[in-house]
């Protein structure tokens, strides 16, 4: 094949030589432009979109984390003096009518025991503290009562 190349090469004008030569180059200067130059600089582009809408929601973000840090600071003003575990965990439990058998305080947790408690009451009370005062449940051993939709927490350790 090579030969036959070289053949047909020999045979043609020098005029065709530097056509051919010219078309060849121009061929391949097409497909470096089109075929790897075009497609690189368009995903350029479009990483430069999603950089400048990924700062933009960054931006959002940062300006919306400040208006709730400032409506958190403003509702712990509201409270008063910053609760403690204890106070924050009996109080709200009173508000929710839930009365304690034992409440231990165990390092900055708190562990509590409740013969009787009506389940909604009980997921309410969990509610609110986790949405109002970032106390969450670390581990719990609850079990079923005789009474229909009454639970009996045997232990209930909660914290920050």
């Amino acid at each position: 094949m090579v030969e036959q190349f070289k053949a047909w090469w020999q045979s043609i004008s020098e005029r065709e030589q530097k056509l051919f030569s010219l078309t060849g180059v121009f061929l391949l200067l097409a497909v470096i432009y089109w075929g790897a130059w075009k497609p690189l600089t368009a995903q350029l582009d479009n990483n430069k979109k999603q950089l400048i809408r990924a700062e933009q929601t960054l931006s959002w973000v940062e300006d919306k984390a400040a208006v709730l840090r400032k409506a958190g600071a403003a509702e712990n003003k509201k409270n008063g003096n910053r609760l403690n575990l204890t106070q924050i965990v009996t109080r709200s439990a009173k508000k929710q009518g839930i009365s304690f058998s034992r409440i231990v305080d165990r390092k900055g947790r708190i562990e509590v025991s409740v013969n009787d408690v009506e389940f909604n009451r009980f997921v309410n009370w969990l509610t609110v503290l986790s949405n109002q005062y970032s106390v969450s449940v670390i581990n719990s051993d609850l079990s079923r009562t005789d009474k229909a939709g009454y639970i009996k927490i045997n232990r209930l350790l909660l914290g920050h």
